[in-house]
C-alpha cells in the first residue's frame, strides 16, 4: 500500500521534472540556434564593412596614382618647355656673339654704336 501511494506520488513528480527537463533542452537548443544567428550576421556585416572600406581605399588609391600621373604630365611639360626656353635663349646668345664678332673692332674706345644695339633693350 505504501509503494502503490508512493508511485502514484511519484508519478507527476517524474512526469514534471521529464517536462522541464524537456523544456530545458528545448530551451538550450533554441538559445544555441539564436547564437548561431547572431554570429553569421556579425560575421556577415563584419564582411560587408570590410568589403566597403576596401573599396573606399582602392577608390582612394587609384584617385591619388591618377593625381600623381596628372603632376608627372605637368612636371614633364613644363620642363618641356623650359628646355625649349633655354634652348632659344642660347641660340640668341650664339646669334649675338656671332654678330659681336663680325663687327669690326675699330680704334675708338667704348662701345660702339653697332655694339650698343646687340646689348638687351
Amino acid at each position: 500500500m505504501i509503494a502503490g501511494f508512493i508511485r502514484r506520488a511519484a508519478l507527476p513528480v517524474i512526469t514534471a521534472g521529464a517536462l522541464l527537463v524537456i523544456g530545458l533542452l528545448l530551451l538550450w537548443l533554441i538559445l544555441a540556434r539564436f547564437d548561431g544567428m547572431v554570429e553569421r550576421a556579425a560575421r556577415a556585416a563584419a564582411e560587408a564593412r570590410d568589403a566597403h572600406w576596401a573599396a573606399q581605399i582602392e577608390r582612394a588609391n587609384a584617385d591619388a596614382n591618377r593625381r600623381i600621373a596628372d603632376q608627372a604630365k605637368a612636371a614633364l611639360a613644363i620642363e618641356t618647355d623650359a628646355n625649349a626656353r633655354v634652348r632659344l635663349v642660347e641660340e640668341q646668345l650664339t646669334n649675338m656673339e656671332i654678330a659681336n664678332a663680325a663687327l669690326p673692332l675699330g680704334d675708338a674706345c667704348g662701345l660702339g654704336r653697332d655694339r650698343v644695339r646687340l646689348l638687351p633693350n
